[in-house]
């Protein structure tokens, strides 16, 4: 446990790219200890939120889409737990280790958070269009300069790249609740789990490749659908 923890940390402080690690002794013990973090983390934050609801100190909000009783639980666990960490893992975390495809997540993504603000269908393909050609670009421009200065550029740069890539995959889940909005008192409680989770997916997919983030997804994911179905 301390071992994990304590390497966890570590990269927290200052995130880098690291080799592939062919451990499997550490790979397991890291999966179990960031998977039990992840929720007892998911835990804590659901219990603030419960007794702030208690005491009426924010309001309560609901799940927009309930795939449980819709689609049953086996559909469920197929989706949540098999479907989401693919494409979700392949979204959020895939550019960490490659070349140039940083480039086209950031543009794309500041082109979500424009259209969020914006409210506007008329301009939400042509502002996705200018960001594509805004990547196209900037990668034409790293191309083409020295490729020491493009390393260390990206070496110095991909620590804010990693904590962008978590803090988008939080924002990114936010749609899922029901009327829930930036200036809600809520927000930074539901906002702060999923960040916290992509971080220790991000390193998961760092230390260990994007197979074994897709793996500690769907566990979490499994465990968080077990327990609402009990619950509810």
């Amino acid at each position: 446990m301390i071992e994990t923890l304590s390497a966890f940390w570590d990269f927290l402080k200052k995130p880098k790219l690291l080799k592939f690690s062919k451990d499997n002794k550490s790979l397991w013990r890291d999966l179990l200890w960031l998977l039990i973090l992840d929720i007892l983390f998911a835990t804590l934050i659901l219990s603030t939120y419960c007794i702030l609801v208690y005491f009426k100190m924010i309001k309560e909000y609901v799940q927009v889409f309930d795939i449980m009783k819709k689609f049953g639980l086996a559909i469920t666990i197929v989706l949540a737990c098999i479907f989401a960490p693919i494409i979700e893992e392949f979204l959020f975390r895939w550019h960490l280790k490659k070349k140039y495809l940083p480039i086209y997540f950031v543009c794309f993504t500041f082109g979500l958070i424009f259209n969020y603000f914006i409210k506007s269908p008329f301009l939400t393909w042509p502002v996705y269009i200018f960001f594509l050609f805004v990547a196209l670009i900037v990668q034409g421009y790293f191309k083409r300069i020295d490729m020491r200065k493009r390393l260390v550029f990206q070496r110095r740069s991909f620590g804010y790249l990693f904590y962008y890539s978590a803090i988008i995959f939080g924002l990114t889940h936010l749609g899922n609740i029901k009327g829930l909005t930036l200036s809600d008192a809520a927000f930074p409680l539901f906002v702060s789990s999923q960040i916290f989770t992509g971080l220790s997916l991000g390193f998961i997919r760092i230390k260990y490749g994007l197979g074994y983030s897709m793996l500690l997804h769907g566990c979490f994911n499994f465990i968080l659908v077990l327990l609402t179905f009990f619950f509810s």
